[in-house]
């Protein structure tokens, strides 16, 4: 099951005041969800069902079989970038009527290792055309927001992403302080009318261990200082897409 956490309950759309509403409070403009999947993967690896009802991510590849059983992620700042805009400002402070905030986080997700999308939350923005979300992978900070969720999550208090699963038979635990904002943008761009619409984030974990021969990497490898880190970094990089997904299939 995903897990999501945030520092409060409270999503504002950055483009005026009024359209900040609480988890009670009355939606404003047009209802968008965000939801995440990594069941779209490449030829690259396969989710299998395990132990009758939990799901995995096996990847193979030059004699190796990596199997991938957890994914967690911090995100932060992610917003939809309307067609007419160059980019959205950083930080909580700034705002534009070109850029929409879905949530400013940090949030902690546990990645769907299914073939299901799963939906973490869903804000209200105006309606109109967007091109492109931009968000955050993020290794928390020192600000209040991140010290915040540093102490209530210890594990992530200097890690953005933690991989966990088997390599060959052995159990491995992977991290990274990856610290990427990612621009995704959307081909077609997607319209977001008055009855609202769905986006979903497809994540290709499984890309992010192989190297550019098929091989499969061993994880322990990439951990931060290791030979692979930059390989991995790169492939985690290269692995996100966003697009528009009423129908809530990844696709």
């Amino acid at each position: 099951m995903m897990k999501l956490w945030q520092a409060g309950l409270t999503f504002c759309v950055v483009a005026s005041a009024t359209a900040c509403k609480d988890s009670t409070g009355p939606a404003a403009g047009s209802p968008v969800s965000l939801s995440f999947s990594t069941k779209a993967l490449s030829s690259s690896g396969a989710i299998v069902q395990a132990n009758g009802a939990a799901f995995d991510v096996a990847v193979t590849g030059g004699g190796n079989t990596l199997i991938i059983t957890r994914v967690q992620m911090v995100l932060r700042e992610i917003e939809l970038k309307r067609s007419n805009t160059a980019a959205c400002p950083d930080g909580d402070s700034s705002h534009s009527d070109d850029c929409e905030e879905l949530s400013f986080g940090p949030l902690l997700l546990d990645l769907p290792l299914t073939t299901s999308v799963l939906t973490p939350f869903s804000v209200s923005i105006p309606a109109g055309t967007y091109r492109e979300l931009e968000m955050k992978v993020h290794k928390p900070g020192s600000d209040a927001r991140d010290q915040a969720f540093r102490i209530a999550n210890p594990t992530f208090a200097d890690t953005s992403i933690r991989v966990q699963g088997t390599y060959n038979g052995r159990a491995f635990v992977f991290t990274s302080r990856v610290s990427e904002e990612m621009e995704l943008e959307f081909n077609p761009p997607v319209t977001i009318g008055d009855t609202g619409s769905n986006v979903t984030v497809q994540i290709d974990v499984a890309t992010w261990f192989r190297a550019a021969s098929g091989a499969v990497i061993d994880p322990a490898t990439a951990n931060i200082g290791g030979l692979n880190e930059g390989i991995v970094k790169s492939n985690i990089k290269a692995s996100f897409r966003a697009l528009g997904d009423d129908n809530r299939d990844g696709k």
